[in-house]
Order: structure tokens, then C-alpha cells, then sequence
């Protein structure tokens, strides 16, 4: 939901396109610190999600009041000084949370991704290990000497097939 000011209240107001400017910059702050947020992930942005929740809440009633005022016809002093206070504790929210999502960019990597990083790591190395000792040929379920014929073997390998040692002599039948 982008904030337009009215241009037709842009003419009459002399007050108002400044500060009709500084909501829709607050708005626009506020999406790219949604996406910076999510970007921190879980659980680091949990905080950091709720505090924006609210924070939407209050630009809401914010853009509300605004436009009421603007409806009502000649704002009055005491609803302006309100808007404008409301829209100063969203900016210092604001900064306040771009800080700490930024200093939570630069910190350490959380216990999950540390594990998960292991993971793949162990992994890795296993997958490593089984290429070494069985090789990369092997089709999955294949092993290297079941399912092979003594022939087969002797081809693929490159093993030279010595003739087979006979103990005894054959019987010959006269």
C-alpha cells in the first residue's frame, strides 16, 4: 500500500506536501527493512519481525489520521502536532531497527547454520571416501563383486586370467 498525498491538498496545503513526503518515505523505509529482516532469517529477526508488526501498525493509523485530517478540510494545529509526533516515533523506531538488522548482518553465523554448515561438510567427505575406496563408475546398487562373473571381472579390471591348477590328472575310461 504506497501513500499518494492528494495533489488537489498538495495546492492548498502549504504544510502538507512535507509532510505527506515523509510518510511515504517512512513507508518505503519500512518495506526495505521487511526485506532486510527477512533476509536475517530465523531466530535472529524474531525480535526484529514483531517490533516491524508493530511498527506497520502504527504507519497504518498514521496514513489514517492523515487522511482524515485531509478530509475534515483545514487541519487543525492539535491533529497536525499529533501526526507529526506519531511520525517522528516511527522514524526513531525505524532507525532503531535498521541498527540492530544491521549489526545482526554483521554478527557471527547462528548454531543452525553452523551445524548445517558441519553437515554438509561430514557429508562431503563421506561421499568423498565411498568415490575413493569404490570409484565414480558404479551404478547405484552396483557393487564391485557382486552380480560379476569371475570373466567379468577379469575384463574390466585388466587382470590377467591365469589358467586354473589342476591337482589331478583326468581319469580316462577305455
Amino acid at each position: 500500500m504506497n501513500f499518494k498525498p492528494n495533489s488537489a491538498v498538495d495546492s492548498t496545503h502549504e504544510k502538507l506536501p512535507p509532510l505527506a513526503r515523509k510518510i511515504a518515505e517512512a513507508e518505503t523505509k519500512l518495506e526495505n527493512l521487511e526485506s532486510q529482516i527477512a533476509e536475517i532469517g530465523l531466530p535472529a529477526g524474531t525480535h526484529l519481525r514483531r517490533r516491524l508488526e508493530v511498527l506497520k501498525i502504527e504507519d497504518r493509523a498514521l496514513k489514517r489520521n492523515f487522511e482524515d485530517s485531509i478530509r475534515l478540510g483545514e487541519p487543525d494545529s492539535v491533529r497536525m502536532k499529533k501526526i507529526e509526533t506519531l511520525l517522528a516515533h516511527i522514524e526513531r523506531e525505524e532507525s532503531s531497527m535498521k541498527h540492530e538488522a544491521d549489526f545482526l548482518h554483521q554478527s557471527a553465523p547462528s548454531s543452525m547454520t553452523v551445524i548445517a554448515e558441519t553437515g554438509a561438510q561430514v557429508v562431503d567427505l563421506l561421499k568423498r571416501g565411498v568415490k575413493h575406496v569404490i570409484g565414480d563408475h558404479r551404478p547405484l546398487g552396483s557393487s564391485v563383486f557382486v552380480n560379476h562373473s569371475h570373466k567379468n571381472l577379469v575384463d574390466y579390471h585388466g587382470l590377467i586370467d591365469e589358467a586354473p591348477e589342476t591337482t589331478s590328472k583326468p581319469i580316462r575310461r577305455e
